[in-house]
């Protein structure tokens, strides 16, 4: 403990340091780590800063002796990058037992991990970390690390930072003489050079510096080390040969830079790589430093000439975010190096520094700051989580730049924040990572949910009144005719804030993976919602078998689904016989309540009145069929597709079952004409939803109650569950109808018409506005407040919406579906601050492909969508996209119909509060599943670009 007390005291006495240099006795205060304070917040120990220094060392084992907690919970949570070795994300640890410790096993097992981490991974290096635990107990790290050394014939460093000793500042420190006294000087490379470099205090944060090595590299400036980022051992034992240095973080290695300088006569400056004219600085600054050590004085006019067409190229690109962000207002929390070359950088391009925190910076930092900002009012040391809150939501800033610990300050005050500690996803460094912040910076300001999270709550609006709801058939609330209550949002969703492209026709004469199913199969779904229906597919065996197949694979349900079988003879002489056998014989020995007649392309070809032949059947059979509801809907496969089939069957039950006429309403009953793109999930939620406001729901169709998993306990032939037959008969009875989709408009428009009841019609259920109108409708229709469970899952969205936007800002999405389906998730995607790069649907009839928010909708298939979506983060479609997806490297979400292969996709939730908080839970997590490690070539995208004219002439441009 002794010899640990002297060593960090020589680290605070270190004889450059400004603090010790008498300046005056503010400065010596400031300049010194402040005690830790019991009961205040934990900012990190001396054993986390060291690791922070060492761990980037890529090809080293990092060896914690200690108990399980100091390195299990900290390994694999820092945001440095590697462009090789992995070795370094490994966690290595002593793990001591209690037994351990008591019995004085410590060293003994240490030097065991040190053998075997040598023999299995074979490392250049071993640092090892002393804990609180072993440090108190008095195992000698430096002797057991010295025998082993000696032993395995390989470099094993002890890094004497144990938790207790102090803050993470002096880990830095201690990090950095560590390397002094055991790696720096120990090797010797082959190739020295007089513009040879070292960057110290650069971490590589998601790849940061090699957005800056590429620049050093045009200049011919060879970094010999850059410690800690991205480092090799052996690199940082050739260190001490360096010409010059650049200290980027003073708070962790100034001693570094400081005793480098005194032993090996290697000079440095402090700067920063964040902002264009820091980074030009930067470089000029690198390059009079190697001239001063004898390098060739031309290296001067190249550095200018690079800066002047970095510069050129890099206000042009940040033009057009200038316009959109000037006056912007931001809160930087942070602190060292950040605290004042951000600031800088951000001030370039006109947006307000409204305060910023000095904590961890030095006096030589906080001077800058000062000069920078020139008010001393907007710089603090430290400011209280209940501070940053109320400067956030008072709206006296835009956007908060911090660490990951207090995001969630700016996103419980619905502001946006982004992340510029180590944990930062994006490079901010250099030219490109300065407009890459900027950029991201935009995104997060501009992200379409802040409107949303700050519209007040349906509940928080003025009360809407019931008779404002449309009563009679001409006050029928549509699309464009939007009805608004008294005080509230609108009940139909406004048209997204994104211009609408245009539609595209299919000019392909053969189509290359099919996107969409057909009519009969999506009039056979909807018959299947009905209680004791049987769908009947009139045409040959295959058309039934093929859709059969597709409803197993996707439900992973015995699906009733029967065929009129027609062979030869009835092709050429008329199928009217077979149907009625069919009809006859299903009958007789299912006993369904309805039979549901779907026409396929052959009998629509032959021209069958289909009408008339179940006219006649009727007739001729009426005792027969007696208690069966016969139902035809027109739906040949070469027109339209699983929607349009869809929305005709639910017509023909309309038109064929529900009594007509004006009848006494049902008070509290509402009928609900979903879509075909809601699951059984969605409509069971629906459902409940309903019901949670005193109503009375009639779901047509209704599979969340015949398709929802449950096994009977007998075998049943036709389904189970659903709407009854008596329902739609009596669905005139309700006070109001409510639709979901375009593509149901027409049954809704055909119930008016017999019944008298008026509709509201939704595009869509999901995202937190939609989600709100709807509430709103509830609550207007009942008369009665949301609920506490709906007020709660609202506010889960929100949470939600807050935690989530960060993976959607700014992705480019390539979504295959149906024109409804189409619709509702292309606005999900917008409404999350994404970019529609591709979009593909079915058929060109319906009318919501209008107000689609993409640059264009292509008539197509998945073939189109292969071509056109291409360079898209993410792939949305069913199943049947996964080839292509794989072919491209792009992930997956499936939705739709079918989807194959994956379980449980019927009980996929997809709309109101909690079904959008699932969706952005879903696709965040693939996001984070497939997201890629940053590497060199990972960043190429933010360094390639088109260079001005004026500019492709530059020497330097070549290169």
């Amino acid at each position: 403990m002794s010899l640990l007390r002297a060593k960090i005291q020589d680290v605070f006495n270190e004889p450059g340091c400004e603090k010790n240099r008498g300046k005056d006795a503010k400065a010596r205060k400031e300049g010194c780590s402040k005690p830790l304070i019991p009961g205040a917040a934990a900012g990190g120990c001396a054993f986390d800063g060291a690791k922070i220094v060492l761990q980037p060392i890529t090809d080293v084992a990092h060896l914690v002796h200690g108990p399980l907690a100091c390195e299990g919970n900290s390994w694999d949570n820092r945001g440095a990058a590697s462009s090789g070795p992995t070795l370094w994300r490994t966690s290595f640890t002593t793990d001591l037992t209690e037994l351990d410790v008591v019995m004085g096993q410590g060293e003994r097992k240490l030097f065991k991990a040190i053998r075997e981490i040598k023999e299995a991974y074979g490392p250049p290096a071993i640092f090892v970390y002393p804990t609180c635990v072993t440090a108190l107990i008095g195992d000698d790290i430096e002797a057991v690390c010295q025998r082993a050394a000696e032993k395995f014939g390989l470099a094993v460093v002890p890094v004497n930072a144990p938790g207790f000793v102090g803050s993470k500042n002096l880990g830095n420190k201690l990090a950095g003489e560590a390397l002094l006294k055991h790696v720096i000087g120990t090797a010797e490379p082959d190739d020295p050079g007089p513009y040879d470099i070292n960057i110290l205090g650069e971490f590589n944060l998601s790849g940061e510096f090699w957005l800056v090595k590429p620049l050093l590299d045009r200049l011919g400036i060879r970094v010999r080390a850059c410690i800690p980022g991205d480092a090799r051992y052996f690199d940082i034992a050739c260190a001490h040969r360096a010409r010059a240095a650049m200290m980027v973080c003073s708070t962790a290695l100034i001693n570094l830079a400081r005793k480098m300088h005194e032993r090996w006569g290697i000079p440095f400056f402090e700067g920063s790589f964040y902002g264009i004219t820091d980074t030009s600085d930067a470089l000029r600054n690198i390059a009079e430093l190697l001239v001063k050590q004898g390098a060739d004085p031309e290296i001067l006019g190249r550095t200018e000439a690079l800066i002047a067409e970095e510069e050129a190229i890099a206000w042009k690109k940040l033009a057009a975010y200038r316009q959109r962000l000037e006056g912007k207002r931001v809160l930087l929390n942070t602190g060292g190096v950040k605290s004042w070359s951000v600031v800088h950088a951000l001030m370039e391009i006109g947006i307000e520094i409204v305060g910023t925190s000095v904590k961890k910076s030095t006096v030589e930092d906080k001077e800058r700051i000062k000069q920078t900002l020139k008010d001393e009012n907007r710089i603090f040391e430290q400011m209280a989580a209940r501070e940053l809150y109320a400067m956030l939501s008072e709206h006296k800033a835009d956007i908060l730049l911090s660490g990951g610990r207090t995001q969630f300050v700016a996103l419980k005050a619905k502001t946006p924040w982004l992340d510029i500690n180590q944990e930062r996803q994006h490079p901010y460094a250099g030219y490109d990572g300065m407009v890459e912040l900027v950029r991201q910076i935009d995104l997060a300001i501009q992200n379409p949910i802040w409107c949303q999270l700050r519209e007040p709550a349906p509940w928080d609006c003025q009360p809407a009144v019931r008779e404002e709801l449309p009563r009679t058939k001409s006050e029928t609330v549509t699309l464009h005719a939007v009805q608004e209550f008294s005080g509230t949002t609108p009940l139909i969703s406004a048209s997204v804030e994104k211009p609408m492209g245009r539609i595209l026709p299919q000019t392909k004469a053969a189509a290359v993976n099919p996107l969409k199913s057909s009519q009969p199969l999506g009039a056979a779904l909807a018959f299947l919602g009905v209680d004791g229906a049987m769908p009947l597919f009139h045409g040959s065996q295959g058309c039934t078998s093929f859709a059969l197949v597709l409803f197993v694979r996707h439900f992973k349900e015995a699906i009733p689904l029967q065929t009129t079988a027609m062979d030869e003879v009835a092709t050429i002489l008329g199928g009217a016989d077979h149907l009625e056998e069919a009809i006859l014989n299903l009958k007789a020995r299912t006993k369904p309540t309805l039979i549901g007649v779907c026409t396929t392309a052959l009998l629509e070809t032959r021209g069958e009145d289909c009408a008339g032949d179940i006219a006649n059947i009727r007739l001729k059979r009426t005792e027969e069929l007696a208690g069966t509801e016969v139902v035809l809907a027109n739906t040949p496969d070469f027109d339209g597709a699983i929607e349009e089939g869809w929305a005709k069957a639910v017509t023909a039950m309309i038109e064929g079952i529900t009594r007509p006429g004006e009848q006494a309403r049902q008070s509290k009953k509402i009928v609900i004409l979903p879509g075909w793109n809601l699951t059984v999930a969605d409509i069971e939620h629906l459902r409940q939803m309903v019901e949670s406001f005193g109503l009375k729901p009639v779901v047509l169709p209704d599979v969340s109650g015949s398709l929802d998993g449950t096994v009977p306990d007998r075998w049943v032939t036709t389904t189970y569950g659903g709407t009854s037959v008596e329902d739609i008969r009596e669905l005139g009875t309700a006070e109001q109808c409510i639709v979901i989709g375009e593509h149901m408009r027409r049954p809704a428009e055909l119930l008016q018409r017999l019944t008298g009841v008026p509709y509201v019609l939704f595009r869509s259920l999901t995202g937190l506005r939609d989600a709100d109108r709807f509430v709103s409708l509830l609550s207007a229709v009942s008369g009665a407040a949301a609920p506490a469970e709906v007020r709660r899952r609202r506010a889960q969205l929100q949470d939600a919406l807050l935690d989530g936007h960060f993976h959607f800002g700014g992705k480019k999405i390539a979504i295959a579906a149906e024109p409804d389906q189409l619709y509702q998730l292309a606005s999900f995607f917008i409404g999350m601050g994404s970019e529609i790069g591709a979009a593909v649907t079915t058929a060109a009839m319906s009318k919501i492909l209008e107000e689609v928010p993409a640059q264009s909708v292509q008539i197509g298939d998945l073939g189109d969508l292969e071509a056109l979506g291409a360079g898209a983060d993410l792939f949305v479609t069913h199943s049947h996209g996964r080839q292509a997806a794989q072919r491209l490297g792009i992930p997956l979400m499936r939705v739709g119909f079918p989807i194959f292969d994956r379980l449980g996709a019927q009980h996929k939730l997809t709309i109101l509060y909690q079904g959008t908080r699932d969706l952005i839970f879903e696709v965040a997590n693939i996001f984070e599943a497939n997201g890629r490690a940053p590497t060199p070539e990972a960043l190429d995208p933010l360094r390639k670009r088109e260079m001005p004219d004026e500019l492709r002439s530059s020497p330097l441009a070549r290169h």
